[in-house]
């Protein structure tokens, strides 16, 4: 697939390096092309340019850049939404959502896009290169309206490596942002350290 990756920090580089080895076609949009950030994406063989020239025939845009500057980033885009599934993978740790529930509906609101898919959120950079613990892949928890773009991510969250829980509807964002709150304030704040994981047991 064609897939445009909003911003080339921890969580996106991972994504798009195991996305381009499983043959997709990976393009970073970045503020500066010339950054260090910029250089890290280059360095796996994707293509890196400016969040609009980023969009050109983009068919899944994965919004990886921190909540706090997403608002200015995709109102700059002059682009036609209808048509990308936007999988937003921010979290609003300290930057409100207001007056939206979620920074996912936000991102729907700001795109004026109903197709936008949450996953990724729920676990730090570690979990996102290596999702495996004791020969088990962990989770990660989407949610979207769209069912046949839920479909579509489900796919892209396999190649990664991850099993693939189906929350429900993109009303649901919220909670799965509450879960990322919690485990960073587990990992950093209680100092229980990154190498751990949400995961699900069932019988």
């Amino acid at each position: 697939m064609r897939i445009t990756i909003l911003g080339a920090g921890n969580i996106g580089l991972a994504a798009g390096t195991k996305w381009k080895a499983k043959g997709h076609d990976i393009t970073f949009g970045v503020r500066d092309p010339q950054s260090q950030k910029a250089w890290n994406a280059i360095n796996i063989g994707a293509k890196v340019t400016t969040f609009q020239e980023s969009m050109t025939d983009a068919e899944v845009v994965l919004v990886a850049i921190p909540f706090g500057v997403a608002d200015e980033v995709l109102k700059s885009i002059d682009v036609e939404w209808d048509g990308k599934i936007i999988i937003d993978a921010t979290n609003p740790i300290s930057v409100s959502t207001e007056p939206f529930e979620s920074a996912a509906e936000a991102i729907s609101a700001w795109t004026g896009s109903a197709d936008v898919v949450k996953a990724f959120n729920t676990t730090g950079v570690g979990n996102m290169t290596n999702p495996e613990y004791n020969g088990k892949a962990i989770e990660t928890f989407i949610c979207g309206d769209e069912v046949a773009s839920k479909q579509t991510v489900s796919t892209l969250a396999q190649d990664l490596g991850f099993r693939v829980v189906d929350v429900g509807g993109i009303e649901n964002a919220v909670m799965l942002e509450n879960l990322a709150k919690l485990w960073v304030t587990m990992a950093y704040k209680l100092g229980k350290g990154p190498n751990f994981a949400f995961t699900l047991v069932e019988r």
